[in-house]
């Protein structure tokens, strides 16, 4: 078994793309110990990870008194040493080959070298991290946060529920991917932004109350918001009402409006990245943390899940100002007036180009039901050059509130038609997924025939 198929068949590693584990293997070599061999010494500098191959190793662990509670032990595809790529603390337990032991070694200094010049493949270290914060006799702690439990996680972070040492409330712990980190420029850029974004009070965009450098990353201190993100809320009910698509719209433009006025761009607007709250406001999370994206980057690893929201002017990696987010906005206003989005495909390399050169279609050619105002404002955030949008979105609040409580086509009883579908199916694990892909399928297709509302559930007989 080559070093790549091994790494892909660890937990940590699964995530990564074929190409990332080409790469990461390259920084990796075999090392063999006898039975019975001290692998890691307690007290040592930590420069290294390993990961067993074949053989078993045991790990004595101590109290604060040196006094031995109990013997760990660990087989082929598990790993030890981590800690030491992402601190670089003393080793803090002795560990010792149990029988022969083949294991891959990844050494702390050229890995550190490695990644910053392809900080994509740090994600792994996402994962391993994300392992060990919650495990028991581990570590549960960031920075003066305590950690309660996971909340979600996406692409570039994982969110932790944790615990203000003063405010005595709880709060959310986006930790963010190491393949953001290890990306100078957009580690330089946080570094820059991070004060300013702190500094952001506005009912529309979710507070941020702190940062941690801690664990090779950055850990952000934000609001707990308890509601439901934009993009859950599209996925079921399809086309909104018209008068609550301005009522969010005018809300997300005024906190674009104000963070734009603070010099803050937010580079990465999408219906998952709004939250609606149980009180009907509406914020917008995770200003300054998107990463900007090239043509010269893969498709497969690093478009996914952005491509259909991205400016001309990004996706050609030109320099930005805040109406790249105003175009970002027309796309997602779009979404909840057609139920679709105007440039859908696999290939996020097919979007991008057709963000660059293709107008897109009129949301009332979609949809006949939009009224025009809201079909104008569309057209006019998403014109391709900047200047020929909006030039600022506090001109969008003006224009919505102008418009706000127009009388949209009157909702008739008498004309609305239910179809109910009922599936029964075993509930093991693979059943299930294969199930909720398939509903998952129908719902994507359903919600894009206008006035069409879905709602669904699960039922246990």
């Amino acid at each position: 078994m080559s070093f790549e198929q091994f790494l892909k068949s660890v937990e940590p590693f699964q995530a990564l793309t074929p190409g990332r584990i080409r790469m990461l293997s390259s920084q990796c070599h075999l090392q063999r110990f006898k039975a019975g061999t001290q692998i890691i010494r307690r007290g040592d500098p930590g420069d290294s990870m390993f990961i067993i191959h074949s053989g078993e190793v045991r790990i004595p662990v101590v109290d604060s008194a040196g006094r031995e509670k109990f013997v760990a032990r660990l087989g082929s595809r598990e790993f030890f040493g981590e800690m030491a790529l992402l601190t670089g603390e003393q080793r803090s337990a002795d560990v010792f080959a149990d029988s022969d032991v083949e294991a891959l070694v990844i050494h702390k200094a050229p890995l550190q070298a490695f990644l910053r010049q392809t900080p994509q493949v740090a994600s792994f270290l996402t994962e391993i991290l994300g392992q060990r914060l919650l495990e028991n006799d581990q570590i549960r702690q960031v920075g003066k946060y305590k950690l309660l439990g996971e909340l979600g996680r996406g692409g570039m972070a994982i969110v932790y529920e944790g615990l203000h040492p003063t405010l005595g409330r709880t709060v959310a712990v986006k930790m963010l991917s190491h393949e953001l980190v290890y990306d100078q420029e957009f580690a330089l850029r946080f570094k820059n932004e991070a004060k300013i974004i702190a500094r952001l009070e506005h009912k529309n965009i979710v507070h941020v109350f702190d940062y941690e450098e801690v664990y090779a990353t950055y850990f952000i201190i934000m609001e707990k918001v308890e509601g439901t993100d934009l993009a859950l809320t599209l996925e079921s009910q399809g086309v909104l009402p018209f008068d609550k698509t301005r009522t969010i719209l005018c809300q997300l433009a005024s906190g674009l409006a104000y963070a734009h006025e603070h010099g803050v761009i937010h580079r990465d607007v999408k219906p998952s990245n709004v939250i609606l709250d149980s009180d009907g406001v509406v914020k917008l999370m995770d200003f300054g943390i998107a990463k900007e994206r090239t043509e010269e980057e893969e498709a497969e690893e690093d478009i996914i899940g952005t491509a259909e929201y991205m400016s001309p002017e990004q996706a050609l990696g030109h320099k930005m100002d805040g109406r790249a987010d105003i175009y970002s906005l027309g796309i997602m206003a779009y979404e909840m007036l057609t139920g679709r989005l105007p440039f859908d495909s696999h290939d996020p390399y097919e979007i991008l180009r057709k963000h660059i050169r293709e107008p897109i279609t009129a949301p009332n050619q979609i949809n006949p039901h939009v009224p025009q105002d809201l079909n104008d404002l569309v057209m006019q955030a998403c014109q391709k050059q900047p200047k020929d949008r909006f030039s600022n979105a506090q001109l969008i609040v003006e224009y919505l509130e102008k418009n706000m409580g127009k009388s949209d086509k009157a909702f008739d009883p008498a004309n609305v038609r239910a179809k109910t579908l009922t599936i029964l199916y075993e509930a093991d694990p693979e059943t299930r997924r294969r199930v909720e892909d398939a509903v998952r399928a129908f719902v994507h297709g359903a919600k894009k025939v206008p006035g069409v509302t879905i709602g669904f559930g699960d039922m246990k007989f």
